[in-house]
Order: structure tokens, then C-alpha cells, then sequence
């Protein structure tokens, strides 16, 4: 058994109860920022995350069976990092209009709302998505066309609906 010395017991106590205190509040302040974050960027163009039909594809019920691959996971980052231009289907429903790149969101951000609009209509076990996933897509810049090719490669393995 290890023994501390009584006059480390509570410096120590209390620096376990901080570093705790600290990632509990963080993640408190994530759950609460995400669904903020996405309203403010997101939730105007997809319509609450259900999309128009033949205008906005939805993302609500489908980014997280998407991000369940890491080729899905992959592709849904630079989605968000450098847009998506062109003719797609989702749903079942044909779409042709432009995502604008959010790349001038911090990595945090990206991934909150990337984390959140994942959990969003999936009962349980929705992917997450961290600050590193978004960096490690930014080392690689892409084109809006760019990302839709790599959609129809990811469409060819596991079909994006």
C-alpha cells in the first residue's frame, strides 16, 4: 500500500478535485455550445437538420450512419472543412446546390457540431468527433468538387443515402 505523507493528502485531494472539476465543466460547456453552434451555422440552410426536398438534403438521421466508417468519418470533415458542390443524392431524394466550407471555424467547433449533429435521431452509439480529426483534415485541402468525388469513391464502397 502507498502511504502519503498527511501533509500532502489535501493539496493533493484537492489538485484531483480540480483537474475533475475541470473536465467535467468542459464537457458540460460542449454539450451546451453544440446545439448552439449548430443553429447559428447549420440549422437555417437544413431546416432544423431535415433538409427541403429538392432544395437541402437532411443531415439529421443520416450524418451519423455516415461517420460510422472511417471513410465516412473522413469524408464528413472535409464536408464541413472545404464545402460540397454538385449533384447528389440523399434520402432517396435528388439534390444540386452548393455547401458552403466552414473552415473559418476553429476545430473545436467543427467537431462539436460534427459530434452533435451525429447523435442527433440515432438511439445510440452515434460517432464523435474530436479537435484532431478536424486539424488532420486540414493538412489536406480540398476543393467543394474535390469533396464530392471523394463522396461518389465513398458512395461506390458503402452508399452515402
Amino acid at each position: 500500500m502507498i502511504r502519503i505523507d498527511p501533509a500532502v493528502r489535501l493539496p493533493l485531494f484537492l489538485a484531483i478535485f480540480m483537474v475533475v472539476a475541470f473536465v467535467v465543466a468542459h464537457a458540460w460547456e460542449n454539450r451546451i455550445q453544440a446545439p448552439r453552434e449548430y443553429s447559428n451555422e447549420c440549422s437555417i440552410c437544413h431546416h432544423g437538420g431535415h433538409g427541403q426536398v429538392s432544395e437541402i438534403a437532411p443531415i439529421f438521421g443520416r450524418v451519423g450512419p455516415i461517420a460510422q466508417t472511417p471513410a465516412g468519418h473522413h469524408y464528413l470533415v472535409d464536408v464541413l472543412l472545404y464545402g460540397l458542390d454538385g449533384s447528389i443524392t440523399a434520402g432517396g431524394a435528388h439534390y444540386n446546390n452548393s455547401m458552403p466550407s466552414f473552415h473559418r471555424l476553429s476545430d473545436d467547433e467543427i467537431a462539436r457540431i460534427l459530434t452533435f449533429v451525429a447523435s442527433q435521431e440515432m438511439p445510440s452509439g452515434a460517432p464523435t468527433f474530436t479537435a484532431a480529426d478536424i486539424a488532420a483534415g486540414r493538412a489536406h485541402p480540398m476543393s467543394a468538387t474535390d469533396v464530392l468525388q471523394e463522396r461518389q469513391k465513398l458512395d461506390l464502397q458503402t452508399p452515402v443515402q
